[in-house]
């Protein structure tokens, strides 16, 4: 069992059906005992005023006053019995009796005994028997009582008792897993806040929890600050190494434009190769190093008021094609990632697309769970071999591949950075270049 809620529950509930037993099998018999010792109680003092009326006879048979006995013991099958029985085996038993008798274990004198028998008419009995010493005979005197009605008040009590205890264990099991759950709800606070602090909605986890989570909650917020400074400096100084290389790099693009040169073509022509390369992958190190990644769940980006921007830029950029560029999407849709890192993307896309179409270009985003998007231009498309090679996963692209170069490489990045997948092919319906871009943790509709 892996939830702590659950585990507690469980446990407090075993717990309360223990000691519900337990507290059964103690005041069942308990009450029991009281109910006996109480019969007991009487039944001593019938034996006391029970002995006072016996006389034992010359011939050593026992005989009780009978105007002074109680009538209880006169009135057959009333519950109430008494025998006498001599060392002799003289007996003498209450007219209550009727015919009928119990049986009655001898006992010296002095010595107390306590049993249950079964009476007339099936009765269940209580006998106390005891031993005495009078007129020089040993007598044992038995003062029985039926306990039936008794028994029968004592099982409706336990029954009675039962339910109530069922009644009550049903409700303290109730009242404690409600006192589990509102224990946890700060934890399931904390995870609401882990949930908004992935969607953008919140930087840091409330710290108003329980002293025991409290701790947590502080490492974790302390490690949220430190990855956010750690991934801040990793950007800066990739931009100050690319930086700081740009100036160098620009002066030996200047020196392949000196007069000297022309006296070494080839020489040259590979320096302008080299250096471009260097130059543009300085470039996509710049950019890189602007994607959000890491805090891509800080932001909440609605594209409506995104996209129309971009596309109106793009279009004053290409103003001399009169390009038809037509969106697709659900309004109000919102993107859970970082702003600068769609617009880079959707950008390098739309301007890919710009410089190979001829005179349309289609843009679909379908905001299910997934954010899907495509971009798509009626340009000549893409080579079938070399489609197959963009296709394949963690390709590095470059300004090397004819009429794809290093934006489309840069998208990929961004893509790969939101653990999503993108793949080139052709258009059907435009017959261009076609790129599909699927990111897990797209957006939603507001």
């Amino acid at each position: 069992m892996r939830s702590l809620q659950a585990r507690l529950g469980v446990s407090l509930a075993i717990s309360l059906v223990a000691l519900f037993i337990l507290e059964w099998f103690v005041v069942s018999p308990t009450i029991r005992k009281l109910t006996d010792d109480y019969v007991i109680s009487r039944l001593r003092l019938d034996a006391t005023s029970l002995l006072a009326l016996v006389t034992i006879s010359e011939d050593g048979t026992p005989e009780v006053d009978a105007s002074r006995l109680d009538p209880l013991y006169q009135r057959p099958l009333s519950g109430h019995y008494f025998q006498v029985i001599t060392a002799d085996g003289h007996p003498l038993q209450s007219q209550s009796l009727w015919d009928e008798a119990f049986h009655v274990p001898m006992t010296l004198p002095g010595e107390v005994k306590r049993a249950e028998a079964t009476g007339p008419s099936g009765q269940q009995l209580l006998v106390l028997v005891s031993g005495f010493e009078k007129q020089g005979h040993h007598l044992t005197l038995a003062i029985a009582e039926d306990i039936t009605p008794l028994k029968l008040d004592l099982r409706q009590f336990q029954n009675a008792y039962m339910v109530a205890s069922l009644i009550i264990l049903g409700s303290l099991i109730a009242i404690q897993s409600l006192i589990v759950q509102l224990s946890f709800r700060p934890l399931h606070r904390v995870r609401q806040d882990i949930a908004r602090l992935e969607r953008g909605e919140m930087s840091q986890i409330r710290e108003s929890v329980p002293t025991e989570v409290r701790p947590v909650v502080q490492e974790m917020n302390r490690l949220l600050r430190v990855l956010e400074e750690r991934l801040r400096r990793s950007r800066n100084a990739l931009g100050n190494l690319a930086h700081a290389l740009k100036t160098p790099l620009t002066l030996v693009m200047q020196l392949a434009e000196y007069e000297d040169m022309d006296k070494a073509p080839e020489a040259r022509s590979q320096l302008r190769e080299y250096t471009t390369i260097l130059h543009h992958r300085l470039e996509r190190e710049l950019r890189r190093a602007r994607l959000a990644g890491g805090d891509s769940a800080n932001q909440r980006l609605v594209l409506d008021d995104e996209i129309t921007p971009l596309i109106d830029t793009v279009r004053s950029l290409y103003q001399d094609m009169d390009l038809d560029i037509v969106c697709c999407m659900p309004k109000q849709t919102v993107f859970r990632g970082n702003r600068e890192d769609f617009l880079e993307l959707l950008g390098n896309l739309l301007n890919n697309a710009c410089q190979w179409a001829r005179h349309q270009i289609a843009i679909t985003i379908d905001d299910a769970s997934r954010l899907y998007l495509t971009v798509e231009d009626d340009g000549p498309g893409c080579p079938a071999d070399v489609l197959q090679h963009l296709a394949k996963r963690g390709v590095r692209l470059d300004e090397s591949i004819p009429g794809h170069g290093l934006g489309l490489a840069i998208c990929k990045d961004i893509v790969q950075q939101y653990n999503g997948d993108i793949v080139f092919g052709r258009s059907s319906q435009l017959g261009g270049f076609l790129v599909e871009v699927t990111l897990p943790n797209g957006p939603s509709r507001e």
